[in-house]
Protein backbone atom coordinates (compact mmCIF):
# COMPACT_ATOMS: atom_id res chain seq x y z
CA UNK A 1 0.00 0.00 0.00
CA UNK A 2 2.83 2.38 0.95
CA UNK A 3 4.58 1.62 -2.32
CA UNK A 4 1.53 2.58 -4.34
CA UNK A 5 1.23 5.83 -2.41
CA UNK A 6 4.82 6.78 -3.12
CA UNK A 7 4.42 6.03 -6.82
CA UNK A 8 1.30 8.15 -6.89
CA UNK A 9 3.05 11.11 -5.30
CA UNK A 10 5.92 10.86 -7.77
CA UNK A 11 3.51 10.79 -10.69
CA UNK A 12 1.67 13.84 -9.42
CA UNK A 13 4.98 15.70 -8.89
CA UNK A 14 6.18 14.97 -12.42
CA UNK A 15 2.85 16.03 -13.81
CA UNK A 16 2.95 19.28 -11.84
CA UNK A 17 6.49 19.99 -13.00
CA UNK A 18 5.53 19.37 -16.62
CA UNK A 19 2.49 21.56 -16.32
CA UNK A 20 4.52 24.37 -14.68
CA UNK A 21 7.16 24.25 -17.43
CA UNK A 22 4.50 24.37 -20.12
CA UNK A 23 2.81 27.29 -18.40
CA UNK A 24 6.10 29.25 -18.17
CA UNK A 25 6.89 28.52 -21.82
CA UNK A 26 3.43 29.63 -22.91
CA UNK A 27 3.70 32.78 -20.78
CA UNK A 28 7.04 33.80 -22.35
CA UNK A 29 5.68 33.06 -25.82
CA UNK A 30 2.65 35.23 -25.20
CA UNK A 31 4.81 38.09 -23.91
CA UNK A 32 6.97 38.04 -27.03
CA UNK A 33 3.86 38.11 -29.23
CA UNK A 34 2.21 41.08 -27.46
CA UNK A 35 3.08 44.77 -27.30
CA UNK A 36 4.51 44.25 -23.84
CA UNK A 37 7.66 42.99 -25.52
CA UNK A 38 8.58 46.59 -26.25
CA UNK A 39 9.25 47.08 -22.56
CA UNK A 40 12.23 44.75 -22.75
CA UNK A 41 15.72 46.18 -23.39
CA UNK A 42 16.69 45.89 -27.08
CA UNK A 43 20.32 44.75 -27.31
CA UNK A 44 20.30 44.06 -31.03
CA UNK A 45 21.83 47.40 -32.05
CA UNK A 46 24.69 47.46 -29.54
CA UNK A 47 28.18 47.11 -31.03
CA UNK A 48 30.66 45.68 -28.58
CA UNK A 49 33.61 46.87 -30.72
CA UNK A 50 32.48 50.47 -31.14
CA UNK A 51 34.71 53.24 -29.73
CA UNK A 52 33.18 55.54 -27.12
CA UNK A 53 32.21 58.98 -28.36
CA UNK A 54 34.40 61.80 -27.02
CA UNK A 55 32.74 64.04 -24.47
CA UNK A 56 32.28 67.54 -25.84
CA UNK A 57 34.12 70.11 -23.78
CA UNK A 58 32.11 73.08 -22.59
CA UNK A 59 33.65 76.38 -23.71
CA UNK A 60 34.67 78.65 -20.87
CA UNK A 61 33.20 82.10 -20.61
CA UNK A 62 34.76 83.69 -17.57
CA UNK A 63 33.94 87.27 -16.51
CA UNK A 64 36.21 90.10 -17.57
CA UNK A 65 37.47 90.63 -14.02
CA UNK A 66 39.02 87.14 -13.95
CA UNK A 67 42.79 87.07 -13.47
CA UNK A 68 44.05 84.85 -16.30
CA UNK A 69 47.78 85.29 -15.68
CA UNK A 70 50.45 87.16 -13.77
CA UNK A 71 53.73 88.79 -14.81
CA UNK A 72 56.11 89.59 -11.97
CA UNK A 73 53.08 89.84 -9.67
CA UNK A 74 51.24 92.11 -12.14
CA UNK A 75 47.75 90.75 -12.78
CA UNK A 76 46.50 90.23 -16.34
CA UNK A 77 42.71 90.47 -16.53
CA UNK A 78 40.57 88.63 -19.04
CA UNK A 79 38.94 91.87 -20.25
CA UNK A 80 42.36 93.22 -21.25
CA UNK A 81 43.21 89.98 -23.04
CA UNK A 82 39.86 90.06 -24.86
CA UNK A 83 40.39 93.67 -25.96
CA UNK A 84 43.92 92.92 -27.21
CA UNK A 85 42.72 89.79 -29.03
CA UNK A 86 39.89 91.72 -30.67
CA UNK A 87 42.37 94.32 -31.90
CA UNK A 88 44.85 91.74 -33.19
CA UNK A 89 42.18 89.74 -35.06
CA UNK A 90 40.27 92.80 -36.34
CA UNK A 91 37.20 91.80 -34.36
CA UNK A 92 37.08 88.18 -35.48
CA UNK A 93 37.87 86.79 -32.01
CA UNK A 94 36.69 88.60 -28.88
CA UNK A 95 36.81 85.88 -26.22
CA UNK A 96 40.25 84.70 -25.08
CA UNK A 97 38.66 81.60 -23.54
CA UNK A 98 37.70 80.40 -27.03
CA UNK A 99 41.28 79.89 -28.24
CA UNK A 100 43.35 76.72 -27.58
CA UNK A 101 45.52 76.59 -24.44
CA UNK A 102 48.79 76.90 -26.43
CA UNK A 103 47.61 80.06 -28.16
CA UNK A 104 46.32 81.39 -24.85
CA UNK A 105 49.83 81.03 -23.44
CA UNK A 106 51.26 82.99 -26.40
CA UNK A 107 48.60 85.65 -25.82
CA UNK A 108 49.65 86.01 -22.17
CA UNK A 109 53.29 86.29 -23.24
CA UNK A 110 52.47 89.10 -25.68
CA UNK A 111 50.50 90.93 -22.99
CA UNK A 112 53.49 90.54 -20.68
CA UNK A 113 55.87 92.42 -22.98
CA UNK A 114 54.63 95.99 -22.33
CA UNK A 115 54.41 95.23 -18.61
CA UNK A 116 58.03 94.08 -18.54
CA UNK A 117 59.11 97.05 -20.67
CA UNK A 118 57.37 99.45 -18.29
CA UNK A 119 59.07 97.88 -15.28
CA UNK A 120 62.43 98.22 -17.00
CA UNK A 121 61.70 101.84 -17.97
CA UNK A 122 60.79 102.79 -14.42
CA UNK A 123 64.13 101.43 -13.22
CA UNK A 124 66.39 102.74 -15.98
CA UNK A 125 64.94 106.04 -17.29
CA UNK A 126 65.92 109.30 -15.64
CA UNK A 127 63.19 111.71 -14.46
CA UNK A 128 63.84 113.93 -17.50
CA UNK A 129 63.54 110.97 -19.87
CA UNK A 130 60.29 109.94 -18.22
CA UNK A 131 58.89 113.45 -18.67
CA UNK A 132 59.87 113.36 -22.34
CA UNK A 133 58.05 110.06 -22.81
CA UNK A 134 54.95 111.38 -21.02
CA UNK A 135 54.94 114.57 -23.11
CA UNK A 136 55.33 112.69 -26.37
CA UNK A 137 52.58 110.25 -25.44
CA UNK A 138 50.23 113.06 -24.45
CA UNK A 139 50.94 114.95 -27.68
CA UNK A 140 50.19 111.85 -29.74
CA UNK A 141 46.93 111.35 -27.87
CA UNK A 142 45.88 114.97 -28.41
CA UNK A 143 46.93 114.87 -32.06
CA UNK A 144 44.65 111.90 -32.64
CA UNK A 145 41.72 113.98 -31.36
CA UNK A 146 42.59 117.13 -33.32
CA UNK A 147 40.82 117.41 -36.67
CA UNK A 148 42.64 119.14 -39.53
CA UNK A 149 41.16 118.63 -42.99
CA UNK A 150 42.96 118.66 -46.33
CA UNK A 151 41.06 121.84 -47.19
CA UNK A 152 42.51 123.51 -44.08
CA UNK A 153 45.98 122.48 -45.18
CA UNK A 154 45.32 123.75 -48.71
CA UNK A 155 44.53 127.21 -47.36
CA UNK A 156 47.89 127.37 -45.55
CA UNK A 157 49.70 126.00 -48.60
CA UNK A 158 48.22 128.64 -50.90
CA UNK A 159 49.09 131.33 -48.36
CA UNK A 160 52.71 130.17 -48.30
CA UNK A 161 52.87 130.25 -52.08
CA UNK A 162 51.43 133.76 -52.14
CA UNK A 163 53.91 135.01 -49.54
CA UNK A 164 56.75 133.47 -51.53
CA UNK A 165 55.57 135.22 -54.65
CA UNK A 166 55.14 138.57 -52.84
CA UNK A 167 58.70 138.42 -51.53
CA UNK A 168 60.12 137.34 -54.90
CA UNK A 169 61.45 134.18 -53.34
CA UNK A 170 62.94 132.07 -56.11
CA UNK A 171 63.12 128.90 -54.05
CA UNK A 172 60.69 126.34 -55.46
CA UNK A 173 57.77 125.25 -53.25
CA UNK A 174 57.15 121.48 -53.33
CA UNK A 175 53.85 120.22 -54.73
CA UNK A 176 50.92 120.14 -52.30
CA UNK A 177 50.75 116.33 -52.02
CA UNK A 178 54.45 116.16 -51.22
CA UNK A 179 54.25 118.38 -48.11
CA UNK A 180 50.60 117.98 -47.15
CA UNK A 181 51.21 115.59 -44.24
CA UNK A 182 54.10 117.67 -42.85
CA UNK A 183 52.02 120.84 -42.97
CA UNK A 184 49.11 119.07 -41.32
CA UNK A 185 51.30 117.88 -38.43
CA UNK A 186 52.64 121.43 -37.90
CA UNK A 187 49.08 122.76 -37.86
CA UNK A 188 48.02 120.11 -35.36
CA UNK A 189 50.90 120.95 -33.02
CA UNK A 190 50.16 124.67 -33.27
CA UNK A 191 46.49 124.08 -32.51
CA UNK A 192 47.34 121.97 -29.45
CA UNK A 193 49.79 124.55 -28.13
CA UNK A 194 47.27 127.35 -28.63
CA UNK A 195 44.64 125.36 -26.74
CA UNK A 196 46.78 124.56 -23.69
CA UNK A 197 48.22 128.10 -23.52
CA UNK A 198 44.74 129.67 -23.58
CA UNK A 199 44.01 129.13 -19.87
CA UNK A 200 47.59 129.06 -18.64
CA UNK A 201 48.57 131.56 -15.94
CA UNK A 202 52.17 132.55 -16.61
CA UNK A 203 54.13 135.11 -14.67
CA UNK A 204 57.64 136.42 -15.24
CA UNK A 205 59.70 137.29 -12.21
CA UNK A 206 61.49 140.63 -12.35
Amino acid sequence: MMKLLVLGCVSVGLLSTSLSADALKNSLTNIMKTDDATQMVDLSNISLNAKPRPVKKVRKNRPGSTVIGTVNKHKILKKDADAYLKQRTHGKITNSDSIPPKQRKVLIQELALPILALDAAKKELTPLEKETVFNRTWMQKEAAKTQITDDDVRVIYDKLKQESSDHNDTRPIPPFDAIKNRLKMQMVEKKIMTEIMKDAKITVAE
